[in-house]
């Protein structure tokens, strides 16, 4: 599952000031949200969105560096429920498939304890809208990267 995008205090906080990704939680997220939307968008027409992988959070699927592409997934369910956040703030969530046929996805080794490297972080495009947001590998969940609510970076072509 992936969480969606909105409902954060755009000043962020004191050690973060305008980081967009840490920023508390202040309101519900809503299907309104331009990315959500798009998103929403692909879930109602079936129209894959493309997952492009950033290197940020550690992750078996995340490149060394950079981004990568990591292929064509579908927008299976769109819903909401309320958040991690301590005052409960609702959020977007969705599920995601890879389409069959694809090349796999590249995987990280684990790290020196033989650790997996945690939770990912990755962007797609969606074909629909050409927005970007953040969709997890395959059927792993991803919280934005963590479980603690943080936004995704957000561009528009």
């Amino acid at each position: 599952t992936y969480t969606g995008a909105g409902g954060r205090d755009l000043k962020g906080t004191k050690d973060a000031p305008k980081n967009l990704r840490t920023g508390p939680q202040v309101k519900d997220q809503s299907f309104d949200h331009p990315p959500n939307r798009a998103l929403q968008l692909s879930c109602e027409t079936r129209k894959p969105v493309r997952v492009i992988r950033g290197y940020k959070l550690p992750s078996i699927y995340a490149p060394e560096s950079g981004y990568r592409y990591d292929g064509l997934y579908v927008v299976e369910r769109a819903w909401m429920e309320p958040g991690l956040n301590e005052n409960g703030y609702k959020v977007v969530k969705y599920a995601f498939k890879r389409l069959p046929d694809q090349p796999p996805i590249p995987e990280r080794h684990p790290d020196e304890d033989g650790q997996d490297a945690g939770e990912d972080e990755t962007e797609a495009v969606d074909d629909a809208t050409s927005n970007r947001t953040s969709p997890p590998p395959s059927s792993a969940a991803d919280e934005e990267g963590v479980e603690d609510e943080s936004e995704p970076e957000l561009e528009t072509k």
